[in-house]
């Protein structure tokens, strides 16, 4: 089970990174609708970074928990 665990931790920053970097960087027009900004951190503000990151790594870790059944969030 903690093996299961750890690996929804790592597996979950991997993801928050990944995303994160794509959002920042990435300017990707489909129509209406642009997904990204095409920035980079500096001009994006380090807050902003931090909190994207966060959000994606609890997402990310609460479907992952779901999904591995490590029952770290109750049902």
């Amino acid at each position: 089970m903690q093996i299961k665990r750890l690996l929804l931790i790592v597996i979950s920053l991997l993801i928050g990174a990944g995303l994160s970097w794509v959002i920042i960087y990435a300017r990707i027009p489909l129509g209406p609708v642009t997904i990204g900004f095409g920035s980079d951190v500096e001009h994006f503000a380090y807050s902003n970074v931090g909190i994207l990151f966060v959000s994606i790594v609890c997402i990310a870790g609460i479907w992952l928990d779901y999904f591995l059944d490590t029952k770290i969030l109750k049902s």
